[in-house]
C-alpha cells in the first residue's frame, strides 16, 4: 500500500534504526485515482492488538511503542450525529477513543495527523463547516500533528483547531510537502499532514531509543515536544501550528540538561 510505504519512509527519515509494524486500516484500490476507506472497527482490532502486544512485558522492560496515524474522518456524512451513541467524532466514550486512552496508558506514544481540511485549501472530501480534527484526531492524550513547508510556512491544507475532543489541536507542527518517498511518482512530493505526522513520529521514536516510557512516560513526552517546539503564528499556542514547529535541536539540548539533573540528584 503506497500511503504506508511513505508514511514508513518518512518515520524513517528521522528514526533509522527502529522496527516498524504495519498494521494496515485503510484499504486502497486504484481507478484513476487512489480510494483509500477503512472501518472503525479496524482500528479497535488494531489497536487491541496492539495493546496485546504492549501488555505481553512487563512494565519495567517496556522500552516504547510509538503508533503514527495518517488517516481521520473528513465528514460528518460519514458519522453518527452527535448526541448518538454510535457518534465518534466528539464522543470520548466511542469505542475506539477508549482504545486510544487505554493504548497510551499502557505506555504507548500516539500521534495522529490533524488533517488535510484546512481553510485555504481543503481536500475535496471534506465536508466539516467547522472544526474538523474530531474524534481521535484531536483526542487530548495523542499528539495531533499539522503541516508546514520545508520553509516552515504552514501549508494551507492542515487543518486548523479547535479540535472537537480537545479544543488545544493541533499540537504542534512538522514538515510536509518535501521530495521523500516517491512512492506517488518521481516529481511528486510525500504531502498532507498524512506525511507530517510520520516525521512526527520519527522524531519520538529517536528520543524512546534513550528513554523508557517509565522514564518518560507519553504525557510528558508530549510536553517536551510542545516546550521546545519553535514558536510559529502568533505567540504562544494557535490554532494553525498548535504550539510551534517541532525543533530537534532543542529537544536534544532540553534531554542533556535533563541527564545533567537527574546526574546531579
Amino acid at each position: 500500500m503506497r500511503h504506508g510505504t511513505m508514511c514508513a519512509f518518512d518515520a524513517l527519515i528521522v528514526a533509522r534504526r527502529i522496527a516498524l509494524l504495519d498494521l494496515p486500516v485503510l484499504g486502497s484500490t486504484r481507478q484513476g485515482t487512489t480510494v483509500m476507506e477503512g472501518l472503525l472497527s479496524d482500528a479497535i482490532a488494531a489497536y487491541a492488538h496492539l495493546r496485546s502486544l504492549l501488555e505481553a512485558v512487563p512494565p519495567e522492560q517496556r522500552t516504547g511503542l510509538v503508533v503514527s496515524n495518517s488517516w481521520g474522518l473528513y465528514s460528518p456524512r460519514w458519522d453518527f450525529p452527535p448526541g448518538h451513541p454510535g457518534n465518534y467524532s466528539d464522543n470520548r466514550a466511542h469505542p475506539f477513543n477508549l482504545a486510544v486512552a487505554a493504548l497510551e496508558n499502557a505506555g504507548a506514544d500516539i500521534l495522529f495527523a490533524a488533517g488535510n481540511c484546512g481553510r485555504d485549501c481543503p481536500d475535496g472530501r471534506c465536508g466539516f463547516p467547522d472544526r474538523p480534527i474530531n474524534g481521535a484526531n484531536s483526542h487530548p492524550r495523542v499528539l495531533s500533528v499539522a503541516g508546514v513547508d520545508t520553509r516552515g510556512v504552514r501549508v494551507g491544507y492542515s487543518s486548523q483547531g479547535p479540535g472537537r475532543l480537545s479544543q488545544r489541536k493541533p499540537d504542534i507542527a512538522t514538515c510536509t510537502h518535501f521530495e521523500g518517498s516517491q512512492v506517488l511518482g518521481p516529481d511528486t512530493p510525500d504531502s498532507g499532514t498524512s506525511a507530517a505526522c510520520p516525521v512526527a513520529a520519527g522524531v519520538v521514536a529517536a528520543v524512546r531509543t534513550r528513554l523508557s516510557p517509565q522514564e518518560l512516560p507519553p504525557a510528558r513526552m508530549r510536553t517536551l515536544l510542545r516546550r521546545t517546539a519553535n514558536d510559529a503564528g502568533v505567540a504562544g499556542f494557535d490554532f494553525d501550528h498548535g504550539y510551534g514547529i517541532i525543533n530537534t535541536a532543542a529537544i536534544v539540548e532540553a534531554l542533556r540538561q535533563r541527564s545533567k539533573h537527574n546526574a546531579r540528584a
